[in-house]
């Protein structure tokens, strides 16, 4: 494949929370083929489906879609991205997850954006602005810290920053898309689980606790990762809300 940078779409037919999930329907196209098409949409280079099953492999097809089989021991939905884009010898690799299906392909042109223009960058990611305090205080809302360089600080589960005297404060919501350089994927993978990603199950913490830099855009997606059949029905009222 050919071009500065390959998007990725790790897909695992096997969710645990959601089995199939990314095979379920949405607005009448499944979760994956909505991913995959925002990524087309973005025009910053190919974009490949990387699963673990043959019917997810066949479906992506089945639109029109590319798509390859990778190990089912892959550990995490980034050693999937590995696995798919060895052969790529762009500089980047984005990483879409299979479950976002109303991600703007304006979002993935500003991680792309950000890699091009941020030489200190291992990865680049998008936040959006968080104010709602329902979403600040449900641990599956993760929160990012920014500084004002657009430098990661950190990531929780937890509302961080905490405002102690209660004055006006700025928070962020992740959105778990990742943008890495080739090099930095393959030290990422490299690396072992750190303690504060097992702590929060955040992923993203080990290249943090290892010393890798992430970069941060601020972005106005709406925030929707299907993770559960609830998270399905929430997706299919802000599409009906978007149609209207």
């Amino acid at each position: 494949m050919k071009g500065e940078a390959l998007v990725v779409i790790p897909a695992r037919y096997g969710s645990t929370r959601f089995p199939a999930k990314v095979l379920a329907l949405l607005g009448g196209k499944t979760i994956v083929e909505w991913c995959y098409r925002a990524a087309v949409e973005a025009r910053v280079g190919p974009v490949l489906v990387a699963t673990e099953d043959r019917r997810v492999l066949e479906a992506v097809r089945g639109f029109g879609g590319e798509a390859v089989l990778t190990p089912k021991s892959c550990a995490t939905g980034t050693d999937r991205v590995y696995a798919a884009s060895k052969s790529f010898k762009g500089k980047f690799v984005i990483n879409l997850q299979g479950d976002q299906p109303l991600v703007r392909p304006q979002t993935l042109r500003k991680v792309h954006e950000l890699l091009r223009r941020q030489p200190r960058a291992d990865i680049a990611t998008p936040v959006i602005p968080l104010s709602d305090a329902g979403r600040v205080n449900n641990p599956n809302v993760v929160k990012g810290v920014v500084g004002h360089d657009g430098r990661a600080l950190y990531f929780s589960r937890a509302p961080v920053p905490f405002p102690r005297d209660g004055g006006p404060i700025r928070r962020y919501e992740h959105l778990g898309i990742y943008g890495f350089t080739r090099p930095a994927l393959k030290k990422f993978v490299g690396l072992p689980p750190s303690q504060l990603e097992r702590v929060e199950m955040l992923e993203q913490l080990r290249a943090l606790e290892h010393g890798m830099s992430i970069y941060a855009t601020v972005v106005s997606d709406r925030a929707v990762a299907i993770d559960t059949p609830e998270d399905l029905r929430r997706a299919e009222e802000m599409l009906r809300e978007i149609a209207s």
